[in-house]
């Protein structure tokens, strides 16, 4: 066990003290002795020893395990974080996922390191680190003595470190919506604005996002606002779409208070360019009769600057994990993210004690459709299918193909009498109308089995796709072209 605190320890020095976390004692004696040489290093085994410690001293740096004995680093990180916001904490881990990465950087961790590391690597990761802390405290220092300076450095000062914490804030996110919120919250307060806008014209993503500066603003009156200023206050998404309803505009609520309305508006727009490439803007909404002067409209565009390829580069990403978790033929989820959404879904109705329901989806007589037509024309019904579904379900289901012309749905807080009029809708949808391809007209139907999840009565997720299964193969042997509902057991 290591001593709290800000031991002398030859060469370290104040400000430079770090807290190791990990079960694995041979680890903790690794990273301690890669790093006493340089700072005062702590050791706790498990997350109740790293909250004492991190409860009785000031840590620069923490670095922990996400996996520790006796719960997860992610425990850690909270902690740290609610002592000191601007604490810098490295989250190490030897079976990392996306996910769990993402989870890590969301709720504040500088950086993640995969086991095994190479000491450099570490060493390395450390130093910036370590030099991003030593810049949070300076700033500190010299806000503390901008009273001694004059007004115009004393603003110049107070810039440097709202960009600062802006950009710390900004980079610990990998979610759309976090870097959203964080970006017109701070446009909000620095242009002292009625509310903010980001729009993003990527090529597949055109969306509008907006936050008051305090309370709330009735969706349509802002919407509203926007059409009379169209043209002002986006560079790229078209007014009709947005009128039509094609463009989702997701609103934040403001700060505490109540959103005062301007009688008349005026707006200022900040493109979001990167490597000259127009990707959206931001836009402040002010009163008609209001202005803001040339320091806060620099302060914006240099806000701008930051935030552009922030924002492309979390819609890569999503992007990118969309991809791996999409069926290459129907563009509908596959097989591993209907797994992980259905864990999602189990353990939200066992915290909230909600119900949702599981559909599976089997295309009838596939086979006889392959061999009389071809694997191509039974790929175009899969397709077909998949289209159907997708188009008889509400925007937060889950669609995804479970297997080769097997599908999954799952109807997040769907009662039994809801999901099996949805269940059934699907049926009649496919049995409805043949597929019309190039060269054939093809009448197929699908079976169908519902098996309905209640929280209060939690079952394990194979129990349950189990039920399903046996209801769609009862209604395979029951005549096909129909939707039987299992009797699930808590």
């Amino acid at each position: 066990m290591g001593v709290p605190g800000k031991m002398a320890t030859g060469s370290a020095s104040v400000g430079r003290s770090i807290l190791v976390v990990d079960g694995d004692p041979s680890v903790r004696d690794f990273l301690a002795g890669a790093l006493r040489e340089r700072y005062d290093v702590a050791l706790a085994a498990g997350v109740d020893e790293a909250v004492e410690l991190i409860g009785a001293s000031d840590f620069d740096l923490v670095i922990t395990d996400l996996g520790l004995p006796d719960a997860t680093g992610l425990t850690v990180l909270a902690c740290a974080k609610s002592r000191d916001e601007f604490v810098e904490v490295l989250m190490i881990s030897g079976n990392a996922t996306v996910d769990s990465a993402a989870a890590a950087v969301n709720n504040g961790a500088g950086s993640y390191l995969l086991k095994p590391f190479a000491l450099n690597e570490l060493r390395g990761r450390v130093e910036k680190m370590m030099a991003m802390r030593a810049f949070h405290l300076k700033s500190l220092m010299l806000m503390k003595d901008s009273d001694l300076v004059s007004p115009a450095v004393k603003g110049h000062v107070d810039d440097l470190a709202s960009l600062y914490h802006f950009t710390r804030k900004l980079t610990l996110t990998l979610e759309i919506s976090e870097v959203m919120r964080i970006t017109l919250e701070e446009a909000n307060c620095k242009a002292d604005a009625k509310f903010c806008t980001i729009e993003v014209c990527l090529p597949d993503y055109r969306e509008i996002y907006s936050m008051p500066q305090a309370g709330e603003f009735d969706r349509a009156a802002q919407g509203g606002v926007f059409v009379e200023n169209w043209a002002d206050a986006f560079v790229g998404i078209d007014k009709e779409r947005f009128q039509s309803g094609a463009v989702p505009h997701y609103v934040y609520r403001g700060r505490r208070g109540e959103f005062s309305a301007a009688a008349a508006y005026k707006c200022l727009n900040f493109p979001l360019v990167v490597t000259g490439k127009t990707i959206g803007s931001l836009t402040v909404w002010l009163a008609a009769n209001a202005d803001i002067d040339e320091r806060r409209s620099r302060y914006l565009h240099i806000l701008t600057s930051f935030t552009s390829p922030v924002i492309e580069h979390v819609y890569l990403d999503l992007q990118t994990r969309l991809q791996a978790k999409t069926d290459n033929l129907t563009g509908i989820a596959n097989h591993r993210y209907f797994y992980e959404a259905l864990e999602r879904e189990i353990a939200r109705a066992n915290r909230k004690k909600s119900v949702f329901a599981l559909l599976l989806a089997d295309i009838d007589d596939f086979k006889a459709i392959n061999d009389t037509y071809g694997h191509q024309t039974g790929d175009a019904v899969i397709v077909d299918l998949a289209k159907r579904v997708s188009e008889n379900i509400r925007t937060g289901d889950v669609a995804a193909r479970y297997g080769g012309e097997e599908f999954g749905v799952i109807l997040p807080e769907s009662d039994p009498v809801g999901a099996l009029a949805m269940s059934k809708r699907i049926c009649e949808s496919i049995s409805g109308t043949p597929y019309a391809g190039a060269k054939h007209e093809i009448p197929y139907t699908a079976s169908f089995g519902l098996a309905c999840y209640d929280g209060n009565n939690p079952v394990k997720k194979d129990e349950l796709i189990l039920s399903a299964d046996s209801a769609l193969y009862k209604s395979k042997t029951d005549g096909k072209n129909r939707v039987t509902v299992a009797e699930l057991k808590g």
